[in-house]
């Protein structure tokens, strides 16, 4: 549940019923609810951040970056090579439309 929006809400009602329930004791209801909905604010957009956090550190370093990798034109050439001209041409025209989209 901590990877989707659902532990947003309820990690920011948690908040808001905390915040209510102290502020209702010194304050009119009117305020209290005011800052309720301004805690249920601050503890959603926390809770995303929790959530963003813990997805960085759980990132999964096992697969590596194509970005770092360096090229290797043999490797390419090779992979290739049993390729028909009409299927390098396909597997060219699938790259470009995949680093298109990555631009974007």
């Amino acid at each position: 549940m901590a990877s989707t929006w659902k532990f947003n809400v309820v990690f920011a009602l948690f908040g808001c019923m905390i915040a209510f329930f102290s502020s209702l004791l010194q304050n009119s209801i009117w305020t209290s609810i005011m800052r309720a909905f301004l805690t249920f604010a601050i503890f959603f957009i926390f809770a995303f951040v929790i959530r963003w956090m813990v997805a960085f550190i759980q990132k999964d370093e096992s697969t590596p970056d194509v970005s770092r990798t360096e090229r290797n034109d043999e490797h390419v050439e090779q992979m290739i090579e049993g390729l028909s001209e009409e299927e390098q041409q396909k597997v060219a025209q699938y790259i470009r439309q995949l680093l298109s989209h990555e631009e974007k």
